[in-house]
């Protein structure tokens, strides 16, 4: 399946027509779209190739104008051919900061002047290749600020990119209205590495002097148990069950502070500015893509999140202090 729709956009600063692309995930999505106010200070139009799973993210933004959900069905390559041969960009530019056939092969589809991205040693669709300006210790907001810089876009603010649908922050409003102060706590994480047991939660909130606070406790429904077992640990801890991500990111800007493992949540937290606690496991991964709220604090294992000690974490949240 594929969907192309149009949105009215903020006046144009310039001329031309730019294509981004990037089909991808949603925390990857939240950093690469800093990318955004530079595109649209550069080009009159901004049109946008994303995924099903990161439609949402890009949907409610009114800087955007056309945006394709592609689902790499047959019927979405065909449809995507039919674009590309109706119209030429000014620009085209993937947002993947690692190769990706996907992206490259989309590429080859449209006709631009000048296209940026990730070539390989055996496709080459892209004039500027972005291989030149990725390091694999930036954070990727410095990256996408050297990818738009190669691409010839105007200087723009490079931050994490989050525009909040009013949908969920009314859903949240009339399901979840909490008078006081609330700490939002995720538990679930695309890595088995990266989950940490109910009960290590449990530890570690009643170590930091925290289990008294009203917490509202999040995860996939794939990891509800786990959300209702902390529930009972914890005397003041109410389950959070939202529809999609966009319900947990109206969470996140309402919390007056954020714990979670290495997800989408984190970058969340970056776009909107909320206190966070993230864990991490050993590696470079803290670095290309920690948190940048003003109040954070990075807690990194040794090895994976799965095996740390609580006992560690609280001692180095003691030490450093809450957010």
């Amino acid at each position: 399946m594929i969907l192309t729709e149009t949105l009215n956009g903020p006046a144009p600063f310039t001329n031309g027509r730019l294509m981004l692309c990037n089909v991808g995930r949603l925390g990857d999505t939240i950093l690469r779209n800093s990318i955004l106010d530079a595109a649209c200070r550069t080009y009159a139009k901004v049109d946008y190739i994303c995924g099903t799973g990161n439609v949402e993210l890009v949907r409610n933004d009114s800087r955007l104008h056309d945006i394709t959900i592609f689902d790499r069905s047959l019927s979405s390559w065909a449809w995507l051919f039919k674009m590309a041969v109706r119209r030429r960009y000014d620009g085209f530019i993937s947002l993947k900061d690692h190769p990706s056939s996907t992206s490259q092969l989309i590429a080859r589809l449209f006709r631009s002047r000048m296209k940026t991205g990730w070539n390989s040693d055996h496709l080459h669709p892209f004039n500027r290749d972005v291989r030149e300006v990725c390091a694999p210790d930036q954070h990727q907001t410095e990256t996408m600020r050297r990818i738009g810089q190669l691409a010839g876009l105007d200087k723009g603010e490079y931050k994490p990119s989050l525009v909040l649908s009013a949908d969920s922050v009314n859903w949240f409003q009339r399901n979840h209205d909490r008078e006081e102060p609330y700490i939002f706590l995720n538990v679930s994480a695309t890595g088995a590495d990266r989950m940490w047991p109910a009960e290590n939660w449990a530890r570690y909130v009643r170590g930091c002097g925290l289990a008294e606070e009203s917490i509202l406790v999040s995860g996939m429904p794939k990891d509800r148990a786990m959300v209702d077992e902390l529930c009972r640990k914890l005397p003041r801890a109410v389950a959070f069950q939202p529809r999609q991500f966009m319900d947990v990111a109206a969470a996140v800007r309402a919390a007056r502070l954020v714990l979670t493992v290495d997800t989408g949540v984190v970058h969340a937290c970056s776009a909107l500015n909320t206190p966070i606690v993230a864990f991490y496991c050993a590696g470079i991964t803290p670095t290309i893509n920690q948190p940048l709220s003003t109040r954070r604090l990075v807690i990194q294992a040794r090895g994976n999140v799965t095996e740390m000690d609580p006992e560690e974490a609280i001692a180095e949240t003691m030490r450093r202090g809450l957010p």
